[in-house]
């Protein structure tokens, strides 16, 4: 492999991690975490099902707003993206893999609500396996090696929390500091990213406003 070879693929890496580590999946990932933190004082009125449901249209809008950043914000600085054949098998492959992760976690989260089996220790447990297979996932597929951290973070807030229940009585089996926690760490994490993206590649233009920073 020549230098040559060497300098395309580290590009195509660099435009392709620029794409997707630009701290909008972190944002919105960290609102997925939140409903944990949340739901729990909800469940005594809306009952388990709507406290999680509720969360559904907040998605919806943060989903919208977050495109339109992209659209305003990062689109104008990557451009029209096309990546080599090696990215868009990636790419295909994390998708329908996701996909069908998605429907087998659906199919035994429905069997499990209808017919409970086993131990609730038991279905953390494999509530958890299935967070780290699928950030594990999305850390590989996507290039993004902190997906790996969330993964392990977002498992083992379960353990974390139940520790702070059984041995200083935290409410609701410590979900609401824990996984606030975590969420708010995510989210952090999500604007770090997203400022320095937009720093590190300004607009035409933008250098002559205070910007400091490069496209590389």
């Amino acid at each position: 492999m020549n230098n040559n070879e060497i300098s395309v693929k580290e590009a195509d890496r660099q435009v392709y991690r620029a794409y997707f580590d630009n701290g909008l999946v972190d944002i919105f990932l960290s609102s997925f975490v939140l409903i944990w933190a949340v739901a729990p004082y909800l469940s005594a009125r809306l009952g388990d099902f709507l406290s999680s449901a509720i969360f559904l249209p907040v998605w919806a809008v943060l989903y919208l707003v977050l495109l339109w950043v992209h659209k305003a914000y990062v689109r104008p600085r990557t451009g029209t993206v096309k990546f080599g054949i090696s990215r868009r098998k990636k790419l295909s492959a994390f998708t329908w893999i996701m996909l069908a992760l998605n429907v087998i976690f659906m199919i035994l989260g429905l069997v499990a609500f209808s017919n409970p089996v086993g131990s609730g220790y038991t279905r953390m447990l494999a509530f958890v396996l299935m967070l780290l297979v699928s950030f594990s996932l999305a850390g590989f597929f996507l290039d993004v090696t902190r997906f790996y951290i969330y993964g392990m973070l977002w498992g083992g807030g379960f353990f974390v929390g139940e520790w702070l229940y059984q041995t200083y009585g935290f409410s609701h089996h410590g979900y609401p500091v824990v996984f606030g926690t975590i969420s708010a760490i995510i989210f952090l994490v999500g604007i770090y990213k997203l400022l320095t993206f937009l720093r590190r590649n300004p607009l035409p233009g933008d250098d002559q406003l205070g910007w400091e920073g490069n496209n590389g």
